[in-house]
């Protein structure tokens, strides 16, 4: 019984304090971040910048045993005030997460997101060579519920996710698709729909 006790002690420290309360103190003592409760981060979990973060109740962020697991971390950035980054309930990631918002990320509930996924929905420079140093088009980013996103994917402005898609890993993300696909490529396409 002790043992047991010992262990949950240990993860709790481990898994919320060291890799969550702790690097997200000022975020915490804020009103720029809304949760229930803390989520289970067995990667070490940034939040950053001066937007706004909801993250739904049962998230896991980090895998222990998924890849790069101690050469890197999870960052949440939502860059400016009027920022917002939504993440729904029971949303799963593995290892070295970026999600970056100009304006609006969302994440529906029980969502699986693989390794090295990146996510932002801005260009972070102008496209006209006299504007490179200004910020790009910014749009919003709308993953559905359900959605698995596998590894090494890029998501970008103006994406916007079905429920229950699956994204194969290495695709670049924009546009539009409908719930029930698999999508995958540069740029990603639909290959296939999903039997429900």
């Amino acid at each position: 019984m002790l043992k047991r006790f010992l262990l949950k002690t240990f993860f709790f420290l481990k898994f919320k304090v060291f890799n969550f309360i702790i690097p997200n103190l000022r975020y915490l003592l804020s009103k720029q971040l809304t949760l229930v409760r803390i989520p289970s981060c067995q990667q070490k979990t940034n939040i950053r910048d001066t937007g706004l973060v909801k993250i739904g109740n049962d998230c896991c962020f980090g895998y222990i045993y998924g890849g790069f697991h101690k050469k890197g971390c999870i960052e949440i950035q939502p860059r400016y005030k009027d920022a917002l980054i939504k993440i729904g309930i029971n949303v799963a990631t593995n290892n070295n997460i970026f999600i970056c918002a100009a304006r609006y990320i969302e994440i529906g509930d029980h969502s699986l997101i693989g390794q090295n996924v990146t996510k932002m929905d801005f260009e972070a420079h102008g496209v006209s060579p006299g504007k490179r140093r200004e910020l790009g088009e910014i749009r919003s980013v709308i993953i559905g519920k359900n959605v698995w996103i596998g590894n090494n994917v890029t998501i970008l402005k103006n994406a916007e996710l079905g429920d229950n898609t699956i994204v194969a890993a290495g695709a670049v993300v924009t546009g539009k698709f409908p719930a029930n696909v698999i999508i995958g490529g540069v740029p990603a396409k639909t290959i296939k729909k999903i039997d429900c």
